[in-house]
């Protein structure tokens, strides 16, 4: 175990807007849904070993576009401490999902016109 405290308020917010994103991209079938439901997966084992005893909330989440949630888990992931790689080892893996989303959105948006 670390010394570094285990964010467990941020993974709760961070597992909420990856399952907003994922109920946004249920009908999709394409490269980006499948990046977005492995990082929640990721973010659901996270938020499930390290519980929140109390109740965390994303102001606005309804109203948030899929890109939106991915935007903001990554903002979010991008705050915790790199030393947490020895307690939560999907870290790595979590954030390059998330920012190879926020790329290739990018990219099929381009592609588009």
């Amino acid at each position: 175990m670390t010394e570094v405290q285990i964010p467990i308020e941020s993974i709760a917010k961070v597992d909420l807007l990856l399952g907003q994103a994922t109920m946004l991209t249920a009908d999709r079938w394409d490269d980006l849904a499948a990046m977005i439901h492995e990082a929640m997966g990721i973010s659901l084992l996270m938020a499930a070993t390290h519980p929140s005893s109390r109740p965390v909330d994303v102001p606005g989440l309804t109203r948030l576009t899929a890109l939106e949630c991915v935007e903001n888990a990554l903002r979010e992931v991008h705050t915790w401490d790199l030393a947490l790689a020895a307690d939560l080892p999907d870290l790595a893996r979590l954030k390059v999902l998330l920012a190879d989303v926020r790329r290739e959105w990018d990219s099929a948006v381009g592609r588009r016109g």
